[in-house]
């Protein structure tokens, strides 16, 4: 197997051919490499740089789902991500998931989406740390600051009708930032159709589930988990945030 590459931003029209093969992930095909690059220069991207913590071929990526590949680029003169869709995708499109985005969007929640195609999303690149591997390191006030811009964010998603469907599994959808932010990712099964709720999801992942990351949580704002349980049902049967008072009140 190739050893990874060194991170460096590439041009568009200077991808190598295995640089190319990130575009049309799991197929080699230079025909739709090449429709590729002129749909991402048509969105605004200029460079790609090959560096994050998954390798793929020899190339180094931000993520690699079922579905599509993350990597790092050049756009607006910013970093963004680039959220390609896979050759072997079970969806013809990333259209539908650019608008569950800008929904997030409007309430301030998710990455800032800046363009969108049939086959990529364009957004604003977070520099971030998974939310479970920071909280295994993070101070008690630093956890209860980023318990609470969580719980923030799932009442304004449920407020806008946006149920993201894969919160209980924070590690997998949430990144924290340097400095305590809280970005909420990947929108691609989100629903408005749902009846689940956003809030019930977050606090099943912060403070229920049986997990190193959940008892911290639970041992810096003195929450046990009958608690965090009886607020989730007090909420789900009135999406009132009354019922989130006592622990909102513990996030200080």
């Amino acid at each position: 197997m190739a050893s990874p590459e060194a991170a460096v931003a590439v041009e568009l029209w200077s991808l190598s051919t295995r640089q190319k093969l990130v575009l049309t992930y799991p197929y080699a095909d230079e025909g739709e490499a090449r429709r590729r690059i002129v749909e991402l220069a048509l969105l605004g991207v200029r460079r790609l740089s090959f560096e994050g913590p998954v390798e793929l071929w020899g190339l180094r990526v931000l993520a690699k789902g079922t579905t599509s590949v993350v990597v790092k680029g050049e756009a607006f003169g910013i970093d963004v991500a680039v959220k390609a869709r896979r050759l072997d995708a079970n969806r013809p499109s990333l259209l539908a998931e650019a608008e569950r985005l800008r929904l997030a969007n409007r309430v301030g929640v998710g990455p800032r989406l800046l363009a969108a195609s049939r086959n990529f999303l364009v957004w604003r690149y977070v520099e971030g740390v998974p939310l479970e591997e920071w909280a295994l390191g993070a101070e008690p006030d630093e956890l209860r600051a980023v318990a609470r811009k969580l719980i923030e964010q799932a009442l304004a998603l449920d407020s806008v009708g946006l149920v993201h469907m894969e919160l209980s599994r924070l590690g997998d959808h949430v990144l924290v930032t340097p400095t305590l932010g809280v970005v909420i990712f990947d929108f691609e099964t989100a629903s408005t159709a749902s009846s689940k709720s956003n809030v019930t999801q977050i606090l099943q992942g912060l403070f229920v589930r049986e997990s190193e990351v959940s008892r911290r949580f639970r041992l810096a704002l003195g929450v046990t988990r009958e608690e965090a349980l009886e607020a989730a049902r007090a909420y789900k049967a009135g999406r009132r945030r009354e019922a989130l008072s006592k622990i909102l009140e513990a996030t200080g």
